[in-house]
């Protein structure tokens, strides 16, 4: 299925397949991602300021000085092309480790007595399903993803928290997601993690990108504690 290209604003490109979200649309938004970044190593002018994929959907950014939109959507276009033959790499497998301790999961009684499940099956339910990044988002690093079982599709709050902790690993409807940094947030929190999704610092500031997989690792209060003592 080939997508349209359409101008946002007066220097960026918005690529967009169906509005149906799926996985073959999932593989062609990371397909052409990695093609659109790697383009043009020894020519600037054909080079991107920046390649945003989405669920659905790539925003390219670039300089008007440098290129116009329709010169813009010809590589996008060669971009395309090139996916045709192009064999999606198997996207790199992460392990999260997540401490569902009654002190990090406030909302996790809920989320089970609304689906009728112990919290211990919950638990394992979340663990046991692999999840799909589909974009960052709404803070620096905050990953969106699929692969929530359905039996734990979850409405988001009626009332947002003003302040939710950093690492704090959280349910809003059929997606979950990891709070990057501290902000407000209206997903129901289950478990938190000790990792650092963001470091402004690094080269790769974010530890997850669009196309990564993630899996949920238990861990437990004690070796959540000494993990932060080792950072």
């Amino acid at each position: 299925m080939m997508p349209s290209i359409r101008p946002l604003g007066d220097s960026a490109v918005i690529i967009q397949w169906s509005s149906a979200d799926d996985a073959d649309i999932s593989r062609s938004v990371r397909q052409l991602t990695d093609v659109l970044n790697a383009f043009g190593p020894s020519d600037s002018t054909s080079r991107f300021t920046a390649v945003v994929p989405a669920y659905t959907s790539i925003t390219v950014h670039f300089c008007l000085s440098r290129m116009s939109f329709q010169q813009a959507a010809r590589i996008i276009e060669q971009g395309l092309s090139r996916t045709e033959d192009l064999l999606a790499g198997a996207p790199a497998l992460i392990e999260i480790p997540v401490c569902f301790d009654e002190v990090f999961a406030p909302d996790l009684a809920d989320v089970a007595g609304r689906h009728h499940l112990k919290r211990d099956e919950v638990i394992r339910r979340f663990s046991d399903a692999e999840y799909s990044v589909r974009m960052l988002g709404f803070s620096p690093g905050f990953p969106y993803l699929s692969g929530l079982p359905t039996e734990l599709a979850t409405p988001r709050r009626s009332s947002p928290r003003l302040k939710v902790p950093r690492g704090s690993v959280a349910i809003g409807g059929a997606q979950a997601g990891i709070y990057s940094q501290e902000t407000p947030g209206g997903w129901h929190i289950i478990g938190r993690t000790p990792l650092s999704l963001f470091r402004a610092e690094l080269a790769r500031p974010c530890l997850l990108m669009a196309g990564d997989q993630v899996r949920f690792v238990p861990m437990s209060a004690e070796e959540f504690q000494r993990w932060q003592d080792e950072q």
